[in-house]
Parts: C-alpha cells; structure tokens; sequence
C-alpha cells in the first residue's frame, strides 16, 4: 500500500499507509486523532534520491544547478 502525507492543523505533518481507494479521505492524526486533510508532494522518479539538489533546494540551500543536476554551492559554504 502507498504512503501518503497529511497535515493535522493542531501537530503537523505525518505519513499515513493506506489504500489507493482511500487516498484522498482525510486521515486521523496520530497524535490528536483530528481528521487531516492530505498535502500534495513531488512523486518519486526512478533514479531521485534523499538528498539530491531538489531536497538541498527545498531544505533552504543555495547556489546553482550544475551541468548535472546536482546542487553547487558558493566558495566557503559549510551548510552540508
């Protein structure tokens, strides 16, 4: 069964297993038990991976794509 993300209003973001038939019902919060509604993510692409220059981008990194998709950063960065 797929993974899908939600966010309860009250304690954040959380991952939720469940059936395709059911994916966009509102998920209890684990924590609250509040019906969530799901959030939209990027799809998983044969060949991404954690921490790519997409992940950098969207973690607050900067810099410039290289000629191969990965993430350059300025002389000096220390953030990774």
């Amino acid at each position: 069964m797929p993974t899908y993300s939600y966010r309860c209003l009250h304690c954040g973001p959380f991952a939720a297993i469940r059936r395709m038939a059911e994916f966009d019902l509102p998920a209890p919060c684990p924590i609250c038990a509040s019906e969530s509604p799901r959030t939209l993510t990027v799809p998983a692409v044969l060949g991404a991976r954690r921490g790519s220059s997409a992940t950098q981008a969207e973690q607050g990194h900067e810099g410039a794509l290289s000629g191969d998709g990965r993430l350059r950063h300025p002389a000096g960065c220390k953030c990774c």
